[in-house]
């Protein structure tokens, strides 16, 4: 009786430690991964620049939205994602060689995409914000995954948004660009469902 238990509780483990090691890959191009997770306010347009990030579709290309024009937050990419496991995840976004902007803004958030929240920039920015930062997309680390949050705990059964936009003006007016190709969202194993696993192993082997 014990071992069955045991077992299942490994099992169970194991299968964290499975969703963990598989994250949930959106790509921005028709016929990527999870496509329909990805949406866009404003007008973009298709890049033949590849992401081809580890998991992503080779060669599918991406999306770049503006080159001299400022547009913020009315023109955003959005990467859609609900878990089926409350936990932390870590989120990380892949984008092309092609220019995007260095001071690219995104935001974890749960509400409307634009017309919200103040951003730091003075833009009415998404909604029920989470987290935000700042990424450098401009001609430097392309084609890898780059996290953007680490350890943000996402609850099972809600939606939430990245989005990708232009914080600010360009002071030279050549940077406005902003363009992405993918995000990846994986559930991060707590150390108790490691240990659990590791310790139900050497049972077994004991009892084997």
């Amino acid at each position: 009786m014990k071992k069955s238990v045991v077992m299942a509780a490994v099992l169970a483990a194991a299968v964290l430690v499975v969703q963990a090691q598989a994250g949930f890959i959106i790509e921005n191009r028709a016929g990527g991964l999870n496509f329909a997770n990805y949406s866009e306010t404003g007008g973009w347009a298709d890049s033949s620049g590849p992401v081809n990030a580890p998991g992503c579709t080779p060669n599918i290309g991406s999306r770049y939205s503006g080159t001299t024009v400022f547009f913020g937050p009315n023109r955003q990419a959005v990467f859609s994602f609900t878990p089926d496991v409350t936990g932390p995840y870590d989120i990380e976004l892949a984008w092309p060689s092609t220019a995007g902007q260095p001071d690219t803004a995104v935001v974890l958030y749960t509400g409307v995409s634009f017309g919200g929240e103040q951003d730091p920039w003075g833009n009415a920015g998404p909604g029920g914000v989470i987290a935000r930062t700042t990424m450098d997309m401009y001609y430097k680390n392309a084609g890898v995954w780059n996290l953007a949050f680490d350890d943000v705990v996402l609850t099972a059964g809600t939606t939430y948004k990245v989005g990708i936009y232009g914080g600010h003006a360009s002071t030279s007016g050549l940077d406005n660009r902003v363009a992405i190709g993918a995000a990846q969202f994986t559930l991060v194993p707590e150390p108790a469902t490691l240990a659990l696993l590791v310790l139900g192993g050497l049972f077994l082997r004991r009892r084997g």
